[in-house]
């Protein structure tokens, strides 16, 4: 499991449901991330001409979760001629907070998706972090094109390792399973 330092008052904190005090890790973050998007997705209005989505399928026989994204983003070019590339949210009345501190600031949920997934990829592809060489992110690509209002779009396909946690209380919850160290 790759670890995660939350910030303070995050959305997200990458923690267990059976541990919420206990390790954060990267695996656990980014799949709240994308259940956090998919559940505003399914109850927030969706900002005019904006094509962005989500898509989350949960086989439980597999513990394997099938996740689809496209971000309308904006690209812009750095002094130095490098590429940068923001997402605004693009869902009316979000109440995503980064918090303060931690390994990353994202100043709304599209871009926290967005670089989550960027952010395991990175982490997926450095060989000693990834002992199984498991490839979970089969897609991670930013495209400069027009797009929902925007002039570029970020798209990813994860298949994502899932466990099914019993909750003390009763009940099911499903999080991210991690295979990264």
């Amino acid at each position: 499991m790759a670890t995660h330092t939350p910030g303070e008052g995050a959305s997200v904190s990458g923690a267990s449901y059976l541990n919420p005090s206990g390790e954060k890790s990267k695996e656990r973050y980014v799949w709240g991330i994308l259940a956090l998007l998919e559940s505003e997705e399914n109850s927030l209005a969706k900002v005019p001409e904006r094509t962005d989505k989500i898509t989350i399928s949960v086989d439980l026989s597999t513990r394997v979760a099938n996740i689809d994204l496209l971000l309308n983003v904006v690209a812009s070019s750095t002094a130095g001629g490098g590429v940068i590339f923001n997402a605004t949210h693009y869902l009316v009345g979000s109440m995503f907070t980064a918090g303060t501190g931690g390994n990353s600031n994202p100043g709304n949920l599209a871009q926290a998706a967005m670089d989550a997934v960027v952010g395991l990829k990175m982490i997926e592809l450095t060989k000693n972090r990834n002992p199984e060489n498991k490839t979970v992110i089969t897609r991670c690509t930013h495209v400069v094109s027009e797009s929902g209002g925007t002039n570029a779009t970020f798209t990813a396909f994860l298949e994502f390792p899932v466990e099914v946690i019993t909750l003390p209380g009763g009940g099911n919850v499903v999080e991210g399973k991690g295979w990264l160290t």
